[in-house]
């Protein structure tokens, strides 16, 4: 079941969902502030987080159980499908890095610095154009993890509940962080947009498929430079998962050792608006479907000696 799933997420990733995903995000960002306004709480809460999520996963663990063996299983893997192409459906990111690269080409700079802020989600002012370059890929890399590999990892450990689960705890922390930025705060009460409870399992889910992506992106690239710096890494637990990966997937240009400030990850970048960015920007996008098939390929060996 699973390595059917993982094939048609293969031969279809070019498949734009957000006319499925779009509707069902507004109606849980609805039904989450629905339980807030009602415990009167904020967002980014425990208890908020808990009862606008896990009654969606119970509820596809009870409908895959009435479901087991039912027509040959073919309702289930129908569902599979549906929940894991639900997970994997969002594009709009991509779309705005996609942008961004055409209006540099075109040396339309004002558009382009519009959408790299739409793509940061930050001010982009004191950045130069070499760094502004590297953070929009780095960026990249991540709408990768979480789009994809994040959703694969629990897909495979803990089949579609887990896929579900991954995708609706990204959800539920991104609405809770769109509601702390539209609140006002002092510089001296800054607002944290979600409980510790909450970031400490988004976590617990963030850390072992960001490990597993960031040994194959190292391995795809150069992989003696690659698993050294792995070696370095893994339980560098202050790094955070976007500086974790771009440390690996550098790999491909250089050795980093262990330097602790984050822009080591992106110095060695080739120069915006030149034929090596552009090549690089066709090499991640390679290096991240070659890291994806490994994973099929695991997948198919279990399939064979497992089952």
């Amino acid at each position: 079941m699973k390595f059917f799933a993982m094939l048609a997420v293969l031969l279809l990733r070019n498949f734009y969902g957000q006319k499925l995903t779009l509707p069902l995000d507004k109606a849980f960002s609805s039904w989450q502030a629905y339980i807030a306004k009602r415990l009167k709480q904020g967002m980014g809460s425990s208890a908020v987080f808990l009862l606008s999520s896990m009654p969606w996963v119970l509820l596809l663990w009870l409908l895959l159980w009435w479901l087991d063996g039912v027509y040959w299983y073919l309702p289930v893997l129908g569902l599979h499908l549906l929940v894991v192409f639900y997970a994997l459906g969002r594009r709009c990111d991509l779309v705005w890095v996609g942008r961004y690269m055409t209006a540099w080409r075109q040396a339309d700079y004002e558009a382009a610095g519009y959408y790299a802020a739409e793509i940061l989600d930050e001010p982009i002012n004191a950045i130069s154009d070499r760094e502004l370059h590297a953070r929009v890929v780095s960026r990249l890399v991540v709408f990768a993890f979480d789009r994809l590999f994040l959703v694969l990892f629990w897909y495979l450990l803990l089949g579609p509940v887990g896929a579900l689960l991954a995708r609706l705890a990204e959800q539920a922390i991104t609405n809770a962080r769109h509601e702390a930025n539209q609140l006002v705060v002092s510089e001296d009460q800054p607002l944290t947009c979600c409980d510790e409870q909450v970031i400490r399992f988004q976590q617990v889910l963030h850390w072992p498929a960001a490990r597993l992506m960031g040994l194959t992106l190292g391995l795809t690239g150069k992989p003696w430079l690659g698993l050294r710096q792995f070696a370095v890494d893994i339980f560098r637990w202050k790094l955070s998962t976007e500086v974790f990966l771009n440390r690996q997937l550098m790999t491909g240009y250089g050795w980093l050792g262990r330097a602790d400030d984050a822009t080591a990850s992106y110095c060695q970048r080739p120069v915006m608006m030149t034929e090596a960015a552009d090549l690089e920007m066709a090499n991640l996008r390679e290096r991240v479907w070659r890291s994806l098939a490994v994973w099929v390929a695991v997948t198919a060996l279990g399939v064979i000696f497992w089952f």
